[in-house]
């Protein structure tokens, strides 16, 4: 029978009377009372918005990402519809809140929550399709651990099967047995990785993992997100401190995809004590070049036959227009730009013409991205990152006593803030796993590249030319002297032998998500290939490798022999 909970939060199994002739057995299996809660964070886009009433009605939709094929395609066409004003209007960071009617689902088998039950504990607030089901897959896994769980022909789940012989089935009729070390998880130098003992397994049972997520505005800072995860945290402690049935640990296990590891970070330095360890998948530690791309060219796009990437960047944004208005007055998406951290001479600018490629100016940058980079617009240089006839077509920032241009450099100062707040610091308990394939193609660099052949000499005028004229899909023409030049940006190039720059995950390139190698305490780290970024959770040997992550973080919890049995 599905586990329900009352007012309090305590533990009940509602069912009905029956005649004694029938002889059907309901199996209520109630869960240790030491409660470790689990918190999800997602990604940039990741959480459902709604308008909080100042520029439309309160509730209207603001973001909500679609569910399925059906909703995927209707929401592309409308979005392709939308002007860049209404684009504004309806995602400004502070006309917006998170939403909490999102959809919810529990899958059969399922039995420690119902969906009142998820949707109390924030699952409402995040994409179903893209984290539906790794909330429910670590509120099986944790809460049931076994096949059959409560019977006598319980065994441990698959998952916990492989953490503690570190091995997996093949698949093949051999029933050959895979090390997932060496061919799934792949831990970079000094990540020791020793099995699950059967101790550990036991003592993972010793306590009850329910777990919520915590939807939060992507498009404000990673800093106000921090807050509100704290807030999240508190309020799962608290609640299980409510009723007579739960003991408290006192801490949580954290658990992020994409930006949420951003948000989770900064939640730890901050409020580090509430956390009893961290698991980030995907997250871009460095920021991801491909942000500064979408500025001048709108989201990308895999060829005329990638129709849920061209449906994708209709929704997200297909031009500059598109793009800028939302991403320039809002923090979060500008926290995403690399940092002074990730590797200089990211932006190229390239001759590609009779089979050669040269470069033409230096790249950038050199060592201050915001100055050298985020702060040049269109109209300060043919290469400059924002067009400023983009930010504000609306014309929100003159009731607020601003220029376009000065609330983009308020919100870009906002991410500098943060990005100088968060370092490279990570709580002292983190298990991290990065994007290192070089099928999933990523944007390590960008690069300005002309097919235009210049004399020697124009090349000087390049870093400071003004464009004649530009395109929203990326694309300038420059005068340079008699000559004219265009420079489109490079479509996506594959990572070589030599050069893995651009091997990731299809969002966050190698050299951003394997800077949590960096981060301070040392955090024990997987390079795993195989998985799209969005749809991260779904890789299997990525579901198994966070299960074994949070079973050693559940170690180090307070053992349940030197906590109370119940209530005083």
């Amino acid at each position: 029978m599905p586990l329900q909970f009352d007012e309090n939060g305590d533990p009940i199994f509602n069912s009905v009377t029956s005649p004694d002739c029938f002889k059907a057995r309901a199996l209520g299996v109630m869960p240790p009372k030491h409660v470790i809660p689990v918190i999800f964070v997602p990604g940039i886009m990741g959480s459902n918005l709604r308008a909080n009433g100042k520029l439309s009605r309160e509730g209207s939709p603001a973001w909500t990402p679609p569910n399925g094929i059906v909703a995927g395609v209707a929401e592309g066409v409308r979005r392709a519809r939308q002007a860049p004003i209404s684009r504004e209007k309806q995602m400004i960071p502070d006309a917006v809140k998170v939403d909490d009617t999102g959809s919810v689902s529990i899958p059969r088998g399922v039995f420690t929550l119902t969906e009142a039950e998820a949707r109390r504990r924030g699952w409402g607030e995040v994409h179903s399709d893209s984290y539906g089901g790794i909330l429910a897959e670590l509120e099986l896994a944790l809460n049931d651990q076994y096949v059959e769980a409560g019977t006598q022909a319980a065994t441990p789940m698959a998952a916990w099967k492989v953490a503690m012989t570190l091995r997996r089935d093949s698949g093949h009729r051999y029933n050959e047995q895979i090390d997932v070390i060496k061919n799934d998880w792949h831990p970079v130098a000094g990540t020791d990785v020793p099995p699950l003992t059967e101790e550990e397994f036991r003592r993972l049972g010793d306590y009850y993992y329910p777990v919520w997520a915590c939807g939060y505005n992507w498009l404000d800072s990673n800093e106000v997100a921090s807050d509100r995860l704290i807030q999240r945290i508190n309020e799962a402690l608290e609640w299980y401190k409510k009723g007579k049935y739960w003991i408290p640990v006192g801490k949580v296990i954290v658990v992020t995809h994409s930006m949420g590891g951003l948000v989770a970070r900064r939640a730890a330095q901050k409020a580090g004590d509430s956390i009893l360890g961290v698991v980030h998948s995907v997250q871009p530690v460095g920021g991801a070049p491909v942000v500064y791309r979408r500025f001048r060219a709108g989201t990308e796009a895999n060829g005329v036959f990638d129709i849920p990437g061209a449906v994708a960047a209709k929704i997200i944004g297909w031009d500059a227009a598109d793009v800028t208005c939302v991403l320039a007055n809002s923090p979060g998406p500008l926290e995403l730009l690399p940092t002074k951290h990730y590797p200089p001479g990211w932006l190229r600018f390239e001759s590609r013409s009779g089979g050669e490629t040269k470069q033409l100016m230096p790249a950038l940058p050199v060592s201050d991205p915001y100055e050298e980079i985020y702060s040049k617009t269109v109209q300060d240089v043919w290469w400059g990152m924002i067009d400023e006839t983009l930010v504000d077509p609306a014309k929100l920032t003159g009731s607020r006593g601003k220029t376009p241009i000065r609330a983009y450099g308020e919100a870009l100062a906002a991410a500098r803030d943060f990005h100088d707040a968060l370092k490279l610091e990570c709580h002292p308990v983190t298990y991290a796993h990065f994007g290192s394939d070089p099928k999933h193609v990523s944007f390590g660099r960008v690069t300005w590249a002309t097919s235009d052949a210049l004399t020697p000499g124009r090349a000087d005028m390049l870093p400071v030319a003004r464009a004649t004229s530009h395109t929203k899909l990326g694309a300038s023409t420059l005068t340079l002297g008699d000559e004219t030049a265009t420079f489109r940006l490079v479509k996506r190039e594959p990572a070589s032998e030599d050069d893995k720059a651009n091997a990731g995950d299809g969002t966050v390139p190698l050299p951003s998500g394997q800077l949590i190698n960096c981060c301070t305490p040392s955090p024990k780290v997987f390079s795993m290939t195989g998985f799209d970024h969005q749809m991260s959770y779904e890789n299997l040997h990525v579901q198994k490798n966070v299960l074994y992550c949070m079973a050693k973080i559940a170690q180090l919890a307070t053992p349940v022999s030197q906590l109370p049995s119940c209530k005083e």
